[in-house]
């Protein structure tokens, strides 16, 4: 989903609905427009963007708050805007972004969806190089499907800086991850995501090629409308310019608003 800002940690995933019935099915009735605001609230170990820069002493606090309304024009659809936060604590100095977005479902056949995001974005981080201000327009592709029983997503975003006080560019990070319940209750459910990710980039901050790679895994607990996430994932610096680095996180998410419209 758009709101999730550029630097906020991959390892804190969308739960991606992959279906189990193989045949097309029949046509769905139009799903009930809804308006949902949702905060989520937590610590990482510091400001780390998917180009593999960290900023800040760390720990951060984060904080995120995301007002949606769902299937605006078809079902499954949602326009959405966001605030994001994050405060580097030894130094008390926060960065923060801010953004519109559009997400819509492509494809929903058998155990395959296809789903794709655009949107604009408002970046203020006092904590990176010498500050950056930007405008930029950003997009993601998410395509769920099953091997066997486990779900397997594949998610493409993109960045491109529109106006930067830094060197302006484009960037792409994929990330592909698997999904495994490990417990089912009625009102629970935990979770762990687990895979690989890679950004590439062309100019972006005045990066320019491979960035990193890395593998991070979270457990997700999904409890009465209530998500707690924690998660840790190690970096590999593909150039001299990014390290090799470790980062942590824990969030708890909480639908605060649901209304029928």
């Amino acid at each position: 989903m758009l709101r999730c800002a550029f630097f906020i940690s991959a390892l804190c995933l969308p739960i991606v609905a992959v279906a189990d019935d193989p045949s097309t099915g029949a046509v769905e009735d139009r799903s009930p427009r809804t308006f949902t605001v949702d905060f989520s609230a937590g610590f990482s170990s510091t400001f780390q963007m998917p180009l593999g820069g960290s900023f800040g002493a760390g720990p951060d606090v984060t904080d995120t708050l995301s007002a949606s309304v769902n299937n605006l024009f078809r079902n499954g659809d949602s326009l959405s805007a966001f605030g994001w936060n994050s405060t580097d604590l030894p130094s008390i100095t926060p960065d923060w972004q801010g953004g519109l977005g559009y997400a819509m479902p492509l494809l929903r056949r058998g155990r395959n969806s296809l789903t794709v995001s655009v949107g604009a974005q408002r970046w203020l981080l006092p904590n990176v190089a010498t500050g950056a201000k930007d405008w930029l327009t950003v997009g993601n592709l998410t395509y769920g499907t099953r091997v066997g029983k486990v779900p397997l997503v594949v998610s493409e975003s993109s960045w491109s800086l529109l106006k930067s006080t830094l060197p302006t560019g484009s960037a792409i990070y994929t990330h592909v991850y698997t999904e495994h319940r490990l417990i089912k209750r009625p009102g629970f459910e935990l979770l762990l995501q687990q895979g690989p990710a890679h950004s590439y980039s062309w100019g972006f901050y005045g990066l320019q090629g491979n960035c990193i790679v890395h593998y991070g895994g979270s457990l997700v607990a999904i409890w009465r409308g209530t998500t707690i996430s924690g998660g840790y994932r190690q970096q590999f610096g593909l150039q001299a310019a990014v390290p090799n680095a470790h980062y942590w996180d824990f969030s708890i998410t909480r639908q605060l608003v649901k209304l029928a419209l």
